[in-house]
């Protein structure tokens, strides 16, 4: 039985999509290839304090996630580890499984075992392995197992090649995490991913960052013949493809978030998310608030997040009924 503590109750907040989580083997600092998100922004994490925090929000239950981009990650182990989670606690956890990306046979094979043994509520992707985005045909094969299984999975940013000179001292999550969410989204929409997918649910983090706003720039620019596009994307078929995703409100809450979410894609593909812990909870407090508050959706469009979010996610909509 859920006890809040404090604040109001949202129904858009039932199931919150982004969250993460540290397996008692794995510190934040060590975390391969993710030393930017998780090192400094991500403090302590246990399922006690996770199951509080929800409480105190009124979220009923958490789908957590660990993105890394390095194959050398013992992925195994840490999706083992989440599913025992879920399996105590099968009413507030749910999981996406990491893969040993960019090694395909082996993610295709962690695809397998996740969903069929572990029971995995879908897969989360890093923005980039290296300098490898996401629209990189070496992915296919990954494409294919998960548009067969029409599996969800979840977009993380990293950060991007060249990190040193582009973040200008200042840590990715402030400013490249959004901009490579877009950047990684465009490659996959010009390689034919959401065309070559469609059964793929794909979900971006933070509102898909700066890509909303960007997209009418990108449909636009992007059919004109200076703009390599090999598959002659028109216009129209740009915009339908982004429109087809669905964008989380962690840290993008407000309305210059999402505005250009409602205009891109509608109120129907926005989901529920808050980025536990590293955002931490004043500022996730505060995000709740701002989505509470926009304007741009109605009342009953506001309580439908968190039935865009239950459909992601039918077990747990079920047990947060």
């Amino acid at each position: 039985m859920i006890e809040p503590t404090n604040g109001p109750s949202y129904d858009f907040c039932r199931i919150d999509m982004h969250a993460h989580y540290l397996p008692p083997s794995v510190k934040a600092a060590s975390v391969p290839g993710q030393g930017h998100m998780l090192s400094s922004p991500m403090p302590s994490w246990s399922v006690e304090e996770a199951i509080k925090f929800m409480d105190r929000h009124h979220i009923h239950s958490q789908v957590l996630s660990l993105p890394v981009s390095t194959p050398d990650a013992n992925v195994r182990d840490m999706n083992t580890y989440s599913a025992s989670l879920v399996a105590k606690h099968p009413d507030r956890f749910g999981f996406f499984a990491s893969l040993p990306l960019p090694d395909i046979a082996r993610s295709v094979e962690e695809i397998g075992y996740s969903f069929d043994e572990l029971h995995a509520d879908g897969i989360v992707f890093s923005s980039n392995y290296g300098d490898t985005y996401l629209g990189n045909p070496v992915f296919d094969p990954v494409y294919a197992e998960l548009d067969r299984r029409k599996a969800v999975v979840f977009v993380h940013p990293d950060t991007p090649v060249g990190f040193e000179s582009t973040a200008l001292g200042r840590p990715g999550p402030l400013i490249e995490f959004p901009m490579n969410t877009a950047r990684t989204a465009v490659d996959m929409l010009f390689a034919g991913v959401f065309r070559r997918y469609p059964n793929i649910r794909f979900i971006l983090a933070h509102a898909g960052g700066v890509l909303p706003t960007l997209a009418e720039r990108i449909a636009s620019l992007g059919s004109l013949p200076w703009v390599p596009n090999p598959l002659g994307l028109k216009h129209d078929e740009m915009l339908a493809s982004l429109s087809g995703l669905f964008y989380d409100t962690a840290i993008a809450g407000t309305a210059a978030s999402l505005w250009p979410v409602v205009e891109i894609a509608g109120p129907d593909q926005i989901v529920f998310g808050t980025d536990y812990p590293p955002a931490s909870e004043p500022v996730i407090g505060q995000n709740i608030e701002a989505v509470a508050a926009f304007k741009g959706l109605t009342d009953q469009q506001r309580d439908a997040i968190g039935s865009n979010t239950a459909k992601l996610f039918p077990r747990l909509a079920s047990a947060a009924r």
